[in-house]
């Protein structure tokens, strides 16, 4: 029996079970609001908000509702270019220039999930998205579509976006197709039709983002924030039998389609892949891209990521194609499944918060710092204690808000690092100061966390309880104070260190090389 969980009670209930998620304003009143991101979920052909071939986003739907993730308050409409969704929630909208959507003035981001293969956006579309990519509304986009060029009728043209899936993708047939089924529960036919729809998911690869060790002589890894949960690495994603594929194309060098900024071109990137095992696969053992990103706050334009297939987000793939008991009944069904889907979630919670524009990144740092600032650790620590000890609180308390990838981007989201240390320059500035094992990031997280508490919390003696949260130039100017608090004694140490390497280098040639290294680093830390 086919069925749809129609019902928003049981979907959220299963939601916030799985993440403990709480009424926060009821709990925590002198929270600061949560930034609201708002959404705008575009269709055609076949997909409907709630039902349909493919049983709706309703999953989707109500885990963006749930605030699983305190910070941000995700707002979503649902708008159908042909307006064959009974369900859409802005009825009779269909183009992008629809005065009903207004997308310059109502939304932070669109995702698209399209069916239509023949592009179809108008001129004045096209101009529209473009404009709403750029700065300064930053404007975020997410494209989905499958085989074949599924999802081009409306994708294809986006700029940037248009080229970063694969059309036309292998076709719904074998042996040729991109099948990402993992093996199902039935005991006659491998690799089937309806092992998307169970308890199964496929693993993915993910991208792995050096983090430098004390002098190289090990490395960390990171995965690209979208890929980043509360419980580690995102390694799961629904399977599906003829998935499209994610690209990351080679700008050219002045296309102004690609924006530069300060010399720096930004380029796309595949930051997942999945694996064909369909041993009757054409491609079978090989990999596929199955989610590319490309970070435009870098070059002052909007984000976009792009994923090979929209059976990722369908609840026909979430939760299940029969009704249970049957095996094909969803994640939902298993604590195996469950396991799974909460990693699956956390993948759709980071979409929303990656794309978002730099002013909603800005509204979601200051909720997750001042929802710690009242906290009993923070009322107990000692203003007298040292800023990597502020740091060490300060991440491990944003690490119970937001997985460690977000928890980084709130430190950093200072824009004086915009300002003065390009996006693109991080990893090496990294790697540079753990090879003298001074923690960059300790030492900013530190200033900001000092900063905070005693300007407007539990460390400035005019304040017993936090009453009306603080306003966002406040808190600003507090974070940069404290930004360039952590960059000063930073600084300060890694002088000191870098003087303690040359008494105590064995090798000459080595100390020399030490000292002029940091040095280097020093000096670009002064001028930050």
């Amino acid at each position: 029996m086919a069925h749809s969980f129609s019902d928003e009670q049981i979907l959220q209930q299963s939601i916030r079970r799985r993440w403990g998620a709480i009424d926060w304003d009821l709990h925590f009143p002198w929270w600061r609001r949560p930034a609201k991101v708002r959404i705008l979920m575009y269709a055609d052909g076949s997909v409907h908000f709630n039902g349909g071939s493919f049983l709706g986003l309703q999953y989707v739907y109500n885990l963006l509702k749930t605030r699983a993730y305190s910070y941000v308050d995700f707002a979503i409409d649902f708008a159908h270019r042909t307006g064959g969704d009974p369900s859409a929630t802005i009825a009779g909208a269909r183009q992008l220039t629809d005065p009903a959507l207004d997308i310059m003035n109502k939304y932070d981001e669109i995702w698209f999930f399209g069916v239509d293969s023949s592009p179809n956006l108008t001129a004045a579309e096209v101009a529209l998205l473009t404009q709403f990519m750029a700065g300064p509304k930053f404007g975020g986009v997410l494209v989905t579509g499958d085989h074949d060029n599924l999802g081009r009728g409306i994708s294809g043209q986006i700029p940037r976006a248009g080229v970063m899936r694969r059309y036309p993708a292998p076709p719904d047939y074998g042996p040729t197709w991109n099948t990402t089924l993992e093996d199902g529960p039935d005991a006659g036919s491998t690799f089937d039709f309806d092992d998307q729809s169970d308890d199964t998911p496929q693993s993915i690869r993910w991208k792995r983002y050096t983090i430098a060790s004390p002098l190289l002589l090990t490395r960390r890894y990171r995965p690209h924030p979208v890929l980043c949960g509360p419980d580690g690495p995102i390694n799961f994603l629904p399977d599906h039998q003829h998935e499209g594929e994610a690209l990351a194309p080679t700008p050219v060098s002045g296309d102004p389609a690609w924006p530069t900024k300060g010399g720096h071109q930004e380029t796309p990137e595949v930051i997942a892949w999945g694996r064909i095992k369909d041993p009757n696969a054409t491609k079978h053992g090989q990999e596929i891209g199955v989610i590319s990103a490309y970070n435009g706050h870098n070059v002052d334009v909007g984000r976009i990521l792009a994923d090979s297939t929209w059976h990722h987000w369908f609840d026909i793939n979430l939760t299940g194609r029969f009704a249970p008991p049957s095996p094909y009944s969803g994640f939902d069904e298993t604590p195996a499944g469950q396991l799974a889907l909460k990693k699956i979630d956390a993948y759709f919670l980071n979409c929303g918060v990656w794309l978002a524009p730099p002013a909603r990144q800005i509204e979601m740092r200051n909720a997750a710092w001042w929802s710690i600032l009242w906290t009993d650790r923070m009322v107990e620590l000692s203003p007298a204690a040292s800023l990597t000890r502020f740091g060490e609180e300060a991440i491990d308390a944003l690490g119970g808000r937001a997985s460690r990838c977000t928890v980084s981007e709130f430190i950093f989201k200072e824009p004086i690092f915009k300002e003065k240390i390009p996006r693109h320059e991080w990893p090496m500035l990294f790697d540079r100061f753990q090879l003298i094992d001074l923690p960059f990031e300790r030492y900013v997280a530190g200033g900001i966390l000092r900063q905070l508490l005693h300007e407007v919390g539990p460390h400035n003696p005019k304040l017993t309880f936090p009453g009306k949260p603080a306003a966002d130039e406040v808190l600003d100017k507090a974070i940069r104070t404290g930004t360039e608090e952590g960059l000063m004694a930073l600084s300060k140490d890694l002088r000191r260190e870098a003087r303690m390497a040359v008494r105590l280098a064995d090798s000459g040639f080595l100390a020399s090389a030490l000292e002029d290294r940091v040095q280097r680093v020093t000096e670009e830390t002064v001028t930050a």
